[in-house]
Order: structure tokens, then C-alpha cells, then sequence
């Protein structure tokens, strides 16, 4: 068995993961670097020959977003993912088309895909069940299991001759607001496991006590008159940030005030109402209604909202301020406002303009750099709250323990994260923690 990280080594980037196992040529994930664009932003597909499958763990831009290069490359190749996640998948491609078109007529950047490609993905993906075993060769076995994380996530068990790898993709042990908790298989010899909050200190706080800290700083903020802007994931934090707003809203934990989400969000948050099951029904129903009530989509000319002195809480995609999307334009007018707030959800890429303008409030800077324009920094407050839905230190810790196995192969993290995991382990397992191209013989 072989492992070669295309992306995702010691990095948060183009996640995809070749594999060998016995004549078996597979990819885990296939996804673009959510800070470069164009041919950048794809994996090192030129390091490979052939593939003869791909599984999809979930539908983050880092772990799809390159799949049709996959199938462009090699016709015929089998394409895998839960059956709860090939809807979502459709419509994160669908919206990234639309994202490189707007990119190639600012900057000329290249249009990778287009959209008859992603339809034609409608009849080559194949969506399995959770606990439904494929056969993608002679002797090697796939079991899909739900990873929390994000609706339709996936971890994926590999067995070949009675050995077992299991990769974790983007993952959760803790139940969420939105989405359970992730389910492990009984055992595994390897673990390739994401490290995305690999250091200790990112777990200090609970998800209700950020909860009380998020409503404390949105009171704050509207009841001072102004706005406050939440940058989010459209999958998974869209839909968390969206029931924790309304909820607090309708136990009048927050004053009245519209609430805004851009339609990538709603779109999802749709599919999450009509097909994720897994999600108990008094949670979608609820959920469901309090939209109706409380939410608004902002219209394509947003313009009126954009420039409103009005308090209000916006619920915008993306989650690291990616330029060219609604809340990187919302943040540029938001930071000149005495009275307005910005509260990050989640991690932050050290490449990412999120992570950027957080570092420069921090450290006090007046100015900061948007589209090439210096903008005054003057915003009552930008927070980073940890809502995220990775596991957490502890987790990390605990996933190849309870699966007893002997090697873990740590991905998908800062490598300062990866690191510290790998020490804290050291004598507990054989570690490796690959760069991009370097291989990993099992």
C-alpha cells in the first residue's frame, strides 16, 4: 500500500490523496486551494498515470472543486460519495463555475469546467449508503461512514486482504447544532487522519459557552445600531450560523432585527431542510419555519442592504473572505463603521484575507487592503469564534486509539498542528506526515 498527498500535505489546500492498494489506483478527495486560482489551485494531478477511482468525503471547494479535472483527465473513472452528499456536491460545482467565470473577467483566469461537465456528473457519480460495502477491485473493499462534520460527510474504510485503512476526511466526534456526531468502524490498521486544530490550545472552549460569547457581541453591536457581518461556509457553518441566530432570536436571547443570507446559503440550507435525514425531524422542521419567518435572501442588486446604516445580522458566504464573494464586499464597507462587527466562524487559512484582516485588527492597524484599495479600519469588533466542525484536539487523539491501530498518517493541517499531534503520539504509533508528492509505503 502507498499513500501520496497531491494536496492536503502539511497544508489546508487542494485536498487529494493518491492511493495504490494491491492493482488498485484510488483518489481520496479531489478538491482546489481556496486561496489560489486558475491551474494553481488544483492538486499535482501530473504526478500520477491512471486512476481508476475517486471517493468524495464531503463538499467543501478544498475536496470537490477539482473533481471535474479528475474525470476530464480520465474518462471512465469511477466517482464515489454518499448518496446524502451527491446533491450538494452538484451544487457547490455548479456554484464554482459560476466564481471562475467572474474570475476570468476580472483577472483572466481560466474557466476549468463549465456547466454541461457538471450535469454530465449527474450519471457518472455513484452514491452509496452508509455501511453499503463497493468493491473497487478484485479484493478491495470501501465502507463509507458519517463524519459529522457537514451534511453528507464521509469517512471511508479500505480493506484489502485483511488490511484496513481508514480515512477520516474532514471529521466530528461532537454533535453539532445542525449535524451528529461522526460513527467510527470497529477497527483499522492505518488512519489518515485530518489535523486541522492539531494544537492544544484551539480547544479551550465549549460550543455553548461560544454560543453565549457570539450573542453577547451580536447584542452588543444592534443594540449600539449596527450590523454585524458572520462569514461563513455556504455548507455546514451556513446552516449552523443560520440556527443559532434564529433560535436565539426566538427565545429573545437577540433583539429583532432582519437577517440576511446570500442564496448559495439558502440553496444549501434547502437541501439540508428536504434530504438530510440524518438530521432529526424536529430540528429541519423547526428550522424550516423559522426561516420563513426570520430570514430574508438578499436580491442580486444588494446594493440597498450594502449601504444601509440599519442594524441587521448577515449570514454571508465565503468563510475566509475570498475575494470576488458577498462577504469579502459586505467586510470592505463594514470595517469603516465605528458601530458594525464582524465574527468569523471557524479556521482561517493563513493565506485567506480573513485571516489577514483578523491579524491586522489584533495588532491595531488603521488600514487595511481591499481590491488594492487601503480601507479605514474603524469596526467596533472582528472575532474568530471556534464553531467549527473538525475535531478537536482531544478527538484527533482519540480517533486511532479507540480503532487500536499501529500507524497514523496525519494530513490536511498547518504543519506546526500536524506536528504537535505527532509528538503527543509518538510512542503510541508509527507517524508520518507527508508533504505534497511525498510518499508514504504502508
Amino acid at each position: 500500500m502507498k499513500l501520496i498527498p497531491l494536496g492536503g500535505g502539511r497544508e489546508i489546500g487542494a485536498n487529494c490523496f493518491y492511493m495504490e492498494l494491491g492493482n488498485s489506483r484510488i483518489i481520496l478527495d479531489a478538491g482546489r486551494h481556496p486561496t489560489k486560482d486558475g491551474y494553481d489551485s488544483l492538486p499535482e494531478l501530473d504526478a500520477i498515470d491512471h486512476v481508476d477511482a475517486v471517493i468524495i468525503s464531503h463538499s467543501h471547494y478544498d475536496h470537490v472543486s477539482s473533481l471535474p479535472c479528475v474525470v476530464q483527465r480520465w474518462p471512465g473513472v469511477r466517482v464515489i460519495t454518499s448518496a446524502d452528499n451527491k446533491q450538494t456536491a452538484l451544487r457547490i460545482l455548479h456554484n464554482s463555475v459560476e466564481v471562475m467565470k467572474k474570475r476570468n473577467e476580472k483577472d483572466s483566469e481560466p474557466v476549468l469546467y463549465n456547466h454541461g461537465e457538471i450535469n454530465a456528473l449527474k450519471k457518472t457519480i455513484e452514491d452509496i449508503e452508509y455501511g453499503d460495502t463497493v468493491f473497487l477491485g478484485k479484493d478491495l473493499r470501501l465502507e463509507l461512514f458519517p463524519a459529522g462534520h457537514v451534511m453528507g460527510a464521509s469517512s471511508a474504510l479500505l480493506s484489502l486482504n485483511g488490511n484496513r485503512v481508514f480515512y477520516t476526511g474532514d471529521i466530528s466526534l461532537s454533535n453539532q447544532f445542525t449535524v451528529p456526531h461522526a460513527s467510527l468502524p470497529e477497527n483499522s490498521d492505518v488512519v489518515i487522519s485530518e489535523g486541522t486544530y492539531g494544537m492544544s490550545e484551539q480547544s479551550v472552549s465549549t460550543r455553548y459557552e461560544e454560543l453565549k460569547r457570539l450573542i453577547d457581541l451580536i447584542s452588543a453591536t444592534v443594540d449600539s445600531g449596527g450590523r454585524v457581518l458572520l462569514p461563513v461556509f455556504a455548507l455546514g457553518r451556513g446552516q449552523e450560523a443560520i440556527y443559532m441566530v434564529l433560535k436565539a432570536i426566538e427565545e429573545e436571547r437577540l433583539p429583532r432585527v432582519p437577517v440576511y443570507i446570500n442564496g448559495m446559503i439558502s440553496a444549501l440550507t434547502g437541501i439540508y431542510l428536504q434530504t438530510y435525514l440524518r438530521a432529526d425531524q424536529k430540528t429541519r422542521s423547526w428550522l424550516a419555519s423559522a426561516m420563513n419567518r426570520y430570514t430574508t435572501v438578499l436580491p442580486k442588486n444588494v446594493d440597498r442592504v450594502l449601504l444601509s446604516r440599519k442594524p441587521a445580522i448577515m449570514i454571508l458566504s465565503s468563510g475566509m473572505l475570498v475575494e470576488e464573494t458577498l462577504s469579502y464586499l459586505f467586510a470592505s464597507h463594514m470595517v469603516k463603521s465605528e458601530r458594525d462587527s464582524i465574527i468569523f466562524m471557524g479556521y482561517q487559512s493563513p493565506d485567506s484575507p480573513g485571516f489577514h484582516l483578523l491579524k491586522a485588527f489584533k495588532e491595531g492597524k488603521e488600514t487595511f487592503l481591499f481590491d488594492q484599495e487601503e480601507v479605514e479600519l474603524r469596526c467596533r469588533a472582528i472575532e474568530n469564534m471556534n464553531f467549527s466542525g473538525h475535531a478537536t484536539y482531544e478527538e484527533l487523539l482519540s480517533i486511532p486509539r479507540q480503532l487500536g491501530s499501529s500507524r497514523l498518517v496525519l494530513v490536511h493541517g498547518d504543519s506546526n498542528a500536524l506536528e504537535n499531534i505527532a509528538h503527543e503520539v509518538m510512542y503510541e504509533f508509527d507517524v508520518d506526515i507527508p508533504s505534497n508528492l511525498e510518499e508514504v509505503v504502508f
